[in-house]
């Protein structure tokens, strides 16, 4: 979550859609305009996860649907490749294949929005403990987002006259 949060702020911050500044309150108003735009625009082009994120409804929740989604269809894709039988597949027919993948991604799909118990049944720990963990990289993440503007490159935190005098 802190990874993926971290994505999607760097990204709004460095694109100007979001002021580095922005407390917690400002930023659940500003991805509540976003969302509003991204509902009236209908554009195709641009960042697919951003867009994603957006569809889920922004903000933590939707962040969570997502990171949710793409480990469930990342691990259903390595599942599919390692165990590829055509023969199976194509079993029951071209048409019910095509049922079969749709069912499935709608299944994903609400798996992802009830991530909050997805998580738990996959490790067997609690839903509030999945929550804290998933909230404090979420947060976690936006910090790093919003403090990478005034994080120095190493070459900036040693003076030039003293990588000289090394050379030297």
């Amino acid at each position: 979550m802190a990874v993926m949060s971290w994505l999607m702020f760097n990204w709004l911050y460095g694109a100007g859609q979001l002021p580095r500044d922005a407390g917690h309150k400002a930023i659940r108003e500003h991805l509540a305009k976003l969302k509003k735009q991204h509902k009236k625009s209908k554009s195709r082009s641009g960042n697919y996860l951003y867009k994603q994120w957006l569809f889920f409804g922004g903000g933590f929740y939707g962040l969570a649907v997502l990171w949710t989604l793409l480990v469930i269809e990342v691990s259903e894709l390595i599942g599919f490749i390692i165990s590829f039988d055509l023969t199976a597949l194509l079993e029951n027919g071209i048409i019910a294949l095509m049922v079969s993948v749709v069912v499935a991604q709608f299944g994903n799909i609400l798996a992802a929005m009830l991530w909050f118990s997805y998580w738990p049944s996959e490790q067997g720990s609690t839903v509030v403990i999945w929550f804290l963990m998933a909230y404090g990289g979420y947060l976690l993440g936006i910090h790093f987002a919003r403090e990478r503007q005034t994080l120095h490159q190493a070459s900036d935190l040693i003076s030039k006259n003293k990588w000289r005098r090394r050379g030297e």
